[in-house]
């Protein structure tokens, strides 16, 4: 066992918080170094555009997200470039939907950082002097509680405003900061990413995944670097194993596990263990297969804690797929009852730190009771499961569009251009 995890084991909570605080003022400091040697935005010096600086190659949320971005500006043929950067850990980067649009150095205006705060103190000093110069500065972050950790605020110095995907994670960000923050949210597109190869809907088919063709399938998704605690895969184990307490034969779950951690994978196969119909699949995989996946899901069942956005959430909207989601954070902005099954919860306060989310912080406890019922309904009303998951598509036709959030980019251009000397 390594150091830091043995340490993890036997400091507390107090004093493994003291220590991230007392690092982050170093790593801050250097930072806020680097930035003082910067050159302020000229908006002579280059052309308007937006260079894209992030890991989009990633295999992750976080990748995804940059993609999306990167959707964005092609469909609005906003002119833009794509600086690869990659995350900390270790991650697979076989994603080359935009290969083509990867540069060696940035040629536009404006940066566009898709880093996490967690590492843009770390990050933001391994940038080229000439990438940040006479450039407008833009972070794109994420945030999944209400209050904005106060030793990450170092890291809004050296921008000129952030953008976020949602209302829920720029209203904690407006808490802290009188720079502007733009909410631009994702474009969900599912249409566009269907392939030709596979089949007549363009989608890989339950036979690819070994999964039951004439089973009910509940699906849930999350990825042990988004922390396990805050995607909470255990309540929505417990509402299955509440709504079904005798396994029924047309009726199953399936759990898509990335970057898996054995042990607590381990506790929740022990949980299921006298089911026959739960399916676990722990293989990292291609954008077309996670998609194909959703796909070939009958309900998506995301009983998170918190959500900075919710990808998997939109995108099975998106797919007409009827969603049993957490009535809380930003999957709250674009789910009612209407187009999904929101669930009630209790806000409690975080006892354990877990990650970038500290105690003393508050976040939703979902009502497994109340998501059990929806299970049941969904499973037992097939009618009504297929009613909201049409509504759910409609909505995010209507909403969530690659116009919407092109014109918001769109008027943030303009007026950054009429900025600077």
């Amino acid at each position: 066992m390594g150091a830091n995890k043995i340490a993890g084991r036997i400091l507390s909570d107090d004093i493994k918080l003291k220590i991230k605080k007392l690092l982050a003022i170093k790593q801050n400091r250097r930072m806020l170094q680097w930035k003082k040697q910067t050159e302020p935005y000229c908006r002579e010096r280059y052309p308007i555009g937006i260079n894209l600086i992030g890991d989009i190659s990633a295999e992750t949320g976080l990748g995804q997200s940059v993609r999306i971005l990167a959707a964005i500006m092609e469909k609005s043929s906003t002119p833009f470039c794509v600086k690869q950067i990659n995350s900390h850990g270790v991650l697979t980067h076989n994603d080359e939907a935009w290969a083509k649009k990867v540069e060696a150095s940035v040629k536009y205006a404006v940066n566009l950082i898709h880093i996490i705060p967690g590492t843009w103190a770390k990050d933001y000093c391994g940038l080229e002097k000439e990438v940040l110069d006479k450039r407008y500065n833009i972070a794109y972050w994420l945030w999944e509680l209400e209050e904005f950790p106060d030793y990450w605020l170092p890291c809004i110095q050296t921008v000129d405003e952030i953008w976020t995907p949602s209302e829920f994670s720029s209203n904690a960000l407006r808490k802290k900061t009188k720079k502007p923050v733009v909410t631009v949210p994702y474009a969900i597109d599912m249409e566009s990413r269907r392939g030709k190869e596979t089949d007549i809907e363009g989608y890989f088919q339950r036979k690819y995944f070994g999964l039951p063709e004439e089973k009910f399938l509940f699906l849930t998704m999350y990825d042990f670097i988004s922390v396990s605690e805050r995607k909470n895969p255990q309540a929505v184990i417990e509402a299955y194993v509440r709504a079904f307490p005798k396994e029924k034969k047309d009726a199953g779950l399936v759990i898509k596990v990335n970057h898996v951690e054995e042990k607590k994978l381990a506790q929740l196969k022990e949980r299921l263990k006298e089911y026959q119909n739960i399916y676990f699949i722990t293989e990292n995989m291609t954008r077309k297969e996670v998609d194909s996946l959703m796909n070939a899901a009958d309900v998506l069942v995301s009983l998170h804690r918190s959500e900075g956005f919710g990808l998997p959430v939109a995108e099975a909207m998106a797919l007409g797929k009827p969603v049993i989601s957490t009535n809380w954070s930003a999957t709250a902005e674009f789910t009612d009852e209407e187009c999904a099954c929101p669930v009630d919860y209790k806000l409690v306060q975080i006892r354990k730190t877990a990650g970038p989310y500290e105690k003393g912080n508050y976040w939703a406890e979902a009502d497994v009771e109340h998501a059990a019922r929806y299970m049941r309904r969904l499973w037992e009303d097939r009618e009504c499961a297929h009613r909201i998951g049409i509504n759910a598509k409609n909505y995010m036709d209507r909403h969530l569009t690659y116009e919407y959030a092109a014109d918001i980019i769109k008027d943030r251009l303009k007026a950054i251009n009429g900025q600077g000397k």
